[in-house]
């Protein structure tokens, strides 16, 4: 008994307090990446732009404000020029930094013409806010000069009613145009950045101290700048103001129910003279209005001037974390443009070999820190790959899957009829066979109208004949709103046609022309609108390929080497191909042509700019391209026979090797 007690416990089964653990993912970016890139930027906002921006106010102030004749030196030690400078800052520019922080965006909205330009970015809700803020922003500055005297002007001249016992609720004339003035500078100013394209972000690596706004040339040339412009716009505001109170008002006066509503505050102005030459005899009103007008968009443009040095240059922020490695490629995966060109420009700046060996070799996440980054990278590449083959336009909607139909009632059984021809029909040649399978939709029909795409891309690629059937079978139907101003536009071109002098007509013309013309660099930006980040994706993959022959010891990226390749030969291969047809457009003037039209020859010029202006913006992928190529080409030489290709990818490889 003994002995078999022994046995028994010698056989039992020892328990494991082992378990099967799945490894841990990478952490999202938003908990990881992004809040040690926004401190970072919090930071510059802070104390690069905030900082300067009041300094430049309090200067502002010194040089243009005050009513007596006192010193600069005196207007320093005034402790009411540094009160009136930091409520100035506040009411006026920190509302616009603001706006610009809130309003900005990584996706630029394409437009090929100025007026498409200006028609899409007012449709937006953002750009609508900003026009909003602009518009409080001057209208605060201006009460504040106008409540401390600021302009030098006696308050009896400046209420806004006129003192009259007899007409007390008359509006003053003054007051009128120095606060419509401003407004009218705020608008023009929004619509300069919108052409500008101030409100999408632009990466920037420029670093040195000659691009800083508050360096003396940078300074004297943003204020050269805003003075033309402002004396422009200005010049223009005088005819606008000239016009409506010589034409606009008068016409609105003949409206019985309108009429009734300004006659108590504005019936005055009718009795007035010629508006147009009231700048000659109110000069010093128009120099007080252009100087705070002046003043109000310098400190604008100063602000915008910093926020787009400091904000856009590169952040090195994953040092501070625990391990760098896993914060940079979480923060490859946010779903924000933005921290994508920082997260992407670190890592394309990453120096040390134990830092890269570290994150070929880690294997603690699931899917592992390599995996991520190629797989993110490719699909961000994909994506723009797919854009840039649609020209770019959106994807088309995914079609909804049908409903399923319900399923039919059994019928009770029967004697079944015959419901084919009884007699034979005639059986068709083989040629009118042929004929029916290509004239319908057969699966031969559809293999002949799908467009190639590289099988690496089909993951995220986007049906291009759904494109098309879109397209062609949803028409747009036509306001009949288009058709009325497209009336009054014909009607106000043959008024312009008939009474203006001919330089004018033609003027006018031009101007017309230049609103409406469209550009090919624009449209060719529209197909790459990140080209940027498409740059530096390209950049970083290249360097880690590279640095792996010798620094990958387990071999994790040898296997995603011909996915790179043949993802950087198809997209550099689709922009060569885009960029000869735009290159077509453009024909050099012949011998005839070059003592002919001028307007032939300025055409032609134009033509050849824009062409020089789009290779620009295909240069920035395809200069990418072609340089990441050739280090991996360089790096591994006869190595690359190891890997396998597809056909047309291994032709143009070999021509990289045979370059280099």
């Amino acid at each position: 008994m003994s002995m078999a007690s022994n046995g028994s416990a010698r056989t039992r089964a020892i328990t494991s307090t082992l378990a099967a653990r799945s490894s841990p993912t990478i952490p999202p970016a938003s908990q990881t990446y992004e809040p040690l890139v926004k401190s970072i930027l919090r930071h510059r906002l802070l104390y690069s732009v905030f900082a300067h921006s009041i300094v430049f106010s309090f200067f502002i102030h010194v040089l243009f404000s005050g009513r007596d004749n006192s010193t600069i030196f005196g207007r320093l030690a005034s402790p009411g020029i540094w009160m009136s400078a930091g409520v100035s800052w506040v009411a006026a520019t920190l509302p616009v930094i603001m706006a610009r922080k809130t309003c900005l965006t990584a996706l630029p909205t394409p437009a090929s013409t100025p007026s498409t330009a200006i028609k899409n970015a007012f449709a937006k809700s953002v750009v609508q806010r900003a026009f909003m803020i602009y518009t409080a922003s001057a209208i605060l500055l201006t009460s504040l000069y106008l409540g401390t005297a600021s302009l030098g002007l006696g308050e009896d001249k400046l209420t806004i009613f006129v003192k009259s016992k007899k007409h007390p609720y008359y509006l003053n004339g003054r007051f009128i145009f120095l606060v419509s003035a401003q407004i009218w500078l705020a608008a023009t100013f929004l619509i300069r950045n919108i052409m500008l394209d101030r409100f999408v972000f632009r990466w920037s690596k420029v670093s040195d101290a000659s691009h800083l706004p508050h360096s003396p040339r940078n300074l004297l040339k943003m204020m050269l700048t805003m003075t033309l412009f402002t004396t422009f716009s200005f010049a223009i505001y005088n005819i606008a103001f000239g016009l409506a109170r010589t034409i606009v008002l008068p016409i609105l006066f003949r409206i019985p129910i309108i009429r009734s509503l300004l006659r108590p505050f504005s019936a005055h102005f009718l009795r007035g003279t010629w508006s147009l030459t009231l700048p000659l005899r109110h000069f010093s009103l128009e120099i007080r209005t252009f100087t705070l007008g002046l003043t109000t968009l310098a400190s604008w443009e100063f602000a915008e001037a910093l926020f787009d040095r400091y904000i856009p240059q590169p952040i090195k922020a994953a040092h501070t974390s625990a391990d760098p490695n896993v914060a940079l490629v979480s923060g490859i995966s946010s779903t924000d443009v933005i921290f994508l060109h920082f997260a992407y420009a670190e890592l394309c700046n990453i120096k040390s070999s134990t830092q890269r060996t570290a994150l070929f070799g880690d294997q603690k996440y699931s899917p592992s820190l390599w995996n991520t980054l190629v797989r993110e990278s490719l699909m961000r590449l994909g994506t723009d790959y797919q854009t840039f083959l649609r020209r770019g336009a959106p994807p088309a909607p995914t079609p909804a899957a049908p409903a399923a139909s319900p399923p039919k009632p059994k019928d009770p059984p029967s004697t079944p009829l015959i419901r084919q021809p009884i007699y034979k029909a005639p059986q068709q040649s083989p040629m009118g066979t042929v004929l029916d399978s290509f004239a319908s939709d057969s699966q031969l029909a559809g293999a002949a109208d799908q467009i190639h795409v590289p099988e690496l891309f089909r993951s995220v690629a986007a049906p291009l004949t759904a494109v098309a059937a879109t397209t062609a079978d949803v028409a747009v139907p036509r306001p009949v709103i288009h058709g009325v101003v497209a009336r009054m536009r014909h009607q106000a071109r043959g008024v312009v046609a008939k009474y203006c002098p001919p330089r004018a007509s033609e003027a006018i013309g031009r101007w017309e022309q230049w609103w409406s013309r469209e550009r090919t660099h624009k449209t060719v930006e529209s197909c790459l609108p990140y080209r940027e980040l498409d740059a530096l994706v390209i950049e970083a993959l290249s360097q880690f390929v590279c640095a792996s022959l010798t620094e990958d010891r387990y071999g994790v990226v040898q296997r995603d080497i011909p996915r790179i390749i043949e993802a950087f030969l198809s997209f550099l291969t689709a922009i060569e191909e885009y960029q000869t047809e735009v290159n077509a457009m453009y024909v050099p003037p012949g011998p005839d042509e070059l003592t002919g039209d001028l307007k032939v020859l300025e055409e032609k010029e134009r033509k050849r700019i824009e062409v020089a202006k789009s290779a620009e913006v295909f240069g920035v992928v395809a200069d990418a391209l072609k340089v990441g190529i050739a280090d991996i080409v360089r790096t591994f030489g006869d190595k690359l026979v190891a890997f396998k290709f597809p056909p047309k990818t291994a032709r143009k490889l070999q021509s990289f090797v045979d370059y280099h």
